[in-house]
């Protein structure tokens, strides 16, 4: 028996390939994403493209809503909110997500994309897409760089929020560190075109002796957060900075820049933290 999601997304490509098929402002559909490269599963959401001849592209733009409606419905939708992007991003009935971006036939043949599975192609668009996308080395490598130099630069900040006794915001700031920036260091190791990937992708992406520690660190920082036992969080977070030095060397290592940080600074930042980690009866009474 077919899952829910995939049950309802399969009813929205459905729709969508009808709808493009029957309007003749739309040139052509195709998918892009996981559905695409066929890494797709129950889950996965639907990155659709639509390319839209030019006279008619403001008037189907204006007419997204009723777009979505004709498609089955969303519950909510969202245009994009990257300037210049016209998209809209919908959770459609029956819990399909929808990604559909338009754009104008004349220029979507210029535009660098990594792959693109043909829907529907009435006008032989869809083989002169260009399929030669490459990931911004040099862009990417500067953010990662700055990523770890600020991760490092607010090391302190579990030091303050436990000792004010903000035992929330403690937990929230914890499984951030493991499950989205350790685990982004980790899949741009892997391959650096990870670092656009949407972080609630990532874990797939990983090796699995990287999952088994990502799961092992929250399952430990999960408990001690819930004892609130100061001594078993200090360890676990210590682990947690030991990786992301480890991994944070070996993304940089794959894009070929300089690790930002000294060893020297490193040890330091880790020798501070070690020390001033609060003793139970330091910490401060919880907000009320």
């Amino acid at each position: 028996m077919d899952h829910p999601f995939e049950t309802a997304r399969a009813a929205v490509l459905a729709a969508l390939s009808a709808w493009v098929e029957a309007d003749p402002r739309i040139e052509a559909l195709w998918l892009q994403g996981s559905l695409a490269t066929g890494q797709a599963d129950l889950f996965s959401d639907i990155d659709a493209y639509i390319a839209v001849t030019d006279a008619a592209f403001d008037d189907v733009w204006a007419e997204r809503e009723a777009v979505l409606r004709r498609l089955g419905g969303a519950v909510v939708w969202s245009p994009a909110t990257t300037p210049g992007l016209m998209a809209v991003h919908a959770l459609m009935t029956g819990g399909a997500r929808l990604d559909l971006f338009f754009e104008k036939a004349s220029a979507a043949p210029a535009a660098p994309r990594p792959v693109a599975e043909p829907l529907v192609d009435k006008s032989g668009l869809v083989p002169r897409l260009r399929l030669d996308w490459q990931a911004p080395m040099p862009a990417i490598a500067r953010n990662i760089q700055t990523i770890i130099r600020m991760t490092r630069q607010g090391a302190t900040w579990p030091l303050r929020v436990l000792g004010r006794g903000q035992w929330p915001t403690l937990a929230m700031m914890e499984l951030d560190l493991i499950n989205a920036q350790l685990a982004q260091l980790m899949a741009v190791g892997r391959d650096p075109a990870n670092f656009h990937r949407n972080a609630f992708s990532l874990a797939p992406l990983l090796a699995d002796k990287q999952r088994e520690l990502l799961a092992q660190l929250t399952a430990d920082a999960l408990g001690a957060l819930a004892a609130k036992d100061v001594a078993a969080l200090k360890s676990v977070h210590l682990r947690i900075l030991d990786a992301l030095v480890a991994e944070g060397k070996a993304a940089c290592l794959a894009l070929g820049v300089d690790y930002p940080i000294s060893d020297e600074s490193e040890a330091e930042v880790r020798a501070l933290i070690d020390r001033s980690w609060p003793a139970r009866n330091e910490t401060a009474a919880p907000f009320a």
